[in-house]
């Protein structure tokens, strides 16, 4: 069985590669990012693409947070966000019933 970690390391982006014998192997994809701001954006495009990922967060703190210059207030308008999704997901709307 093989396991993939990625996540940024340096100024590359790189993938450990794990077996089921504990061999790690190391793939570096140097692709620099011309401007803060790409290099963000990429970070998270790629946050949301790993599997196990909370897409839906993973929206939010590229909205707020992963921002070269983000808000003075961008920490409470992510707080803000997070804790709408959390109603929003403890309290699902109810599937309507059919009255036969």
């Amino acid at each position: 069985m093989r396991r993939k970690f990625h996540f940024l390391c340096g100024r590359s982006d790189c993938i450990f590669e794990r077996n089921n014998l504990g061999d790690v192997r190391v793939e570096d994809r140097a692709e620099t990012a011309d401007t803060p701001d790409v290099f963000l954006i990429a970070l998270g495009e790629n946050l949301k693409a790993n599997e196990g990922v909370d897409v839906e967060l993973a929206d939010i703190l590229g909205s707020h947070i992963l921002k070269a210059a983000p808000a003075q207030n961008a920490v409470t308008h992510a707080k803000d966000a997070i804790l709408k999704l959390a109603s929003e997901r403890a309290n699902p709307p109810k599937p309507e019933v059919a009255n036969d």
